[in-house]
């Protein structure tokens, strides 16, 4: 059976050569995973990685264990990915200690940990996506815990709604610790020019500060452009998943650096 091979496939994942190697060692030929049968596969990944994969997302190319198994390794970050693969070649090792399994010619299996430890060193080479908890706020931690999961399922793309409502939160918290009153129904770039502004009329900022400040309001002007017409804010057509993670990388970037300033400028 020829493998599987997602078409976007992450390019700091697992790759389709990578695949050559994952599926015999999993045993991944004729929709098998191992010795799993399905009962078992969807309890294993559940156990494992709190994920139903039994869910549409796993199943759009198949409801076959190995289809549902290269759906869930294509829709995880390199870090995520290696922790799978690793799983699941600890499981094929106890196949071979205690049932009688054939164990892996030592090629192989070094080819397959090659791909794990060069998925792990990537995600620690990764730009930090870290989310905020800038308020005890219930509302603001589903937020971030969204956003989050959305990371670690690779679809930075859908999280850009949840992120758009995230910065506006963010901004009203920094005006009203400003003195800075916050109006209802404000656009993003409306509410963060005003927080920038109030920023500049402080002073502390140097030039190259006050020019990367002004341009975070036009940023931000057109991320709302995005969130109404490439999120899942309406009825809209996603962002490819590279584009959404260099808008989330960017954003997110930019509320570090507005984070620096007001530091600077008001002392907190």
């Amino acid at each position: 059976m020829r493998p599987f091979f997602d078409p976007q496939p992450d390019p700091d994942g697992v790759t389709a050569m990578d695949m050559l190697v994952i599926e015999p060692v999993l045993g991944m030929g004729d929709g098998y995973v191992l010795n799993f049968s399905d009962r078992t596969f969807n309890a294993f990944v559940a156990r494992h990685f709190n994920v139903d994969v039994t869910a549409p997302m796993y199943t759009g190319r198949g409801p076959s264990k190995a289809n549902r198994l290269r759906a869930l390794i294509y829709a995880f970050t390199p870090e995520a990915q290696a922790e799978v693969l690793q799983a699941f070649l600890n499981h094929r090792r106890t196949l071979e200690r205690e049932h009688g399994m054939e164990p892996l010619e030592p090629g192989l299996a070094e080819r397959y940990q090659a791909i794990v430890a060069r998925l792990a060193r990537d995600a620690a080479d990764a730009p930090n996506l870290e989310i905020e908890r800038f308020t005890d706020d219930a509302t603001l931690n589903a937020l971030a815990d969204a956003i989050e999961r959305d990371i670690a399922a690779n679809a930075p793309h859908a999280a850009l709604d949840r992120l758009h409502t995230y910065c506006m939160k963010k901004f009203a918290a920094l005006s009203e610790a400003a003195g800075l009153a916050v109006v209802e129904h404000e656009t993003l770039q409306g509410r963060a020019g005003r927080y920038m502004n109030a920023l500049r009329q402080n002073g502390g900022l140097d030039e190259i500060s006050h020019k990367i400040a002004k341009s975070t309001v036009q940023i931000f002007e057109q991320f709302n452009h995005v969130r109404n017409n490439n999120s899942l804010a309406h009825d809209n057509d996603l962002l490819k998943r590279a584009e959404g993670q260099y808008v989330l990388e960017t954003v997110l970037s930019l509320l570090r650096f507005v984070r620096a300033l007001d530091e600077k400028a008001f002392g907190r």
